[in-house]
Parts: structure tokens; sequence; C-alpha cells
């Protein structure tokens, strides 16, 4: 073991940090249109292309994800960490997040779940599963559509860094960006 040990059993999450933070659409276009920033997002299966986000049981966006069966998956630049940190601390019970920050939604095109226009990238998602565990759900959703910035994504290498840097979230307020790109040896 690496010396001494903490108890951390309180924040175990926190061992898994930092994580991309996203932005999760939920809802219908031309209805109600909700948006909550999460880091609790991973992709889970190529074939077919699936992710799962973890959205807690009280939110308005897990009410319009298990209503409507559609989210989206939104990727902002570091640069609206602001925006990701209000989207993630505010409820879409109390607020219309969408006026209070002036964002610019559209349709998708696959699906009629919010989409953020001024993204990096979005997944558009169909709901396949959903598992209650704990304080939040688990939705398991079908990758129907994903289009990303040719400006800030490169199918061959992925996101241009440090050309354009998506939030790392670590916990509340705090977030890093990446800071340097390393290339493991070939084992021999």
């Amino acid at each position: 073991m690496c010396g001494e040990m903490l108890e951390v059993m309180d924040k175990f999450y926190l061992l898994l940090h930092p994580r991309p933070a996203y932005i999760i659409g939920a809802g219908r276009f031309d209805e109600v249109v909700n948006f909550m920033a999460a880091s609790w997002v991973t992709p889970v299966s190529e074939e077919p292309p699936r992710v799962v986000v973890a959205v807690g049981v009280d939110s308005f966006t897990n009410e319009l994800i298990k209503k409507y069966r559609e989210f989206t998956v939104n990727i902002y630049p570091i640069e609206r960490i602001d925006d990701v940190y209000f989207l993630g601390s505010t409820s879409g019970w109390e607020i219309n997040k969408v006026e209070k920050l002036g964002l610019k939604v559209g349709e998708g095109e696959k699906v009629k779940a919010p989409v953020l226009l001024d993204s990096l990238a979005f997944l558009e998602c169909k709901l396949v599963l959903e598992v209650e565990s704990g304080d939040t759900t688990i939705f398991i959703g079908e990758v129907v559509n994903a289009k990303a910035s040719k400006e800030a994504f490169s199918i061959r290498k992925g996101w241009k860094i440090p050309g354009v840097n998506i939030p790392l979230h670590n916990w509340g307020r705090g977030f890093y960006i990446v800071g340097k790109f390393l290339m493991a040896r070939r084992s021999t």
C-alpha cells in the first residue's frame, strides 16, 4: 500500500473522480425541457451503442426521462463551467434553467429530447432499461445519433486537446482541465 490509508467511505465516489461533466437533456423540445449536469455517465456497449447515466430519483430530469423515454448527453467546453455547475446545482422543479441561462436549445435529429445547440458534441439516446439503485436511477440508453464539432473532435484521435478542453468534475464547484497528454509504452 501507498502509506497511511484514510477512511473515505462517506465520499467513496470521489475516488472515481475527476470525471467528465456532461449535460443531460430531458423532456420534449416542443413541450417541456430540462437540463442537468451529470458526471456519472459512461459508455457500456459499442454494439449496440449504449451509454448509462445515473440520475437522482427525485429530480425533474428523472421524471422526464421516465415519461418520454429519451435523453441527450451534451458536452460543453471548460469555458462554460459556470453554466455546468448551475445546471447541476439547481432543480428544474424550482427554476426554468433554459430561461435563466438563455440556453440555445433545439430538438434532436432522431429524438424529440432537447439538445444544446452550442455544445461541442451530443449523443441522442432512446431509453432501453432503467434500474433503481438507491438514490439514483440508472438509465441505459441506446445511442441513435452522435455528433461532434469538427474543430473540437477527431474521429482518429478523439478530443483535440489542448485546443479544446472539456470540464472534469472533481467535487462541488471544483473542476480540472486536462494538462498533458501521455502515451503508454508498448509492452515488449
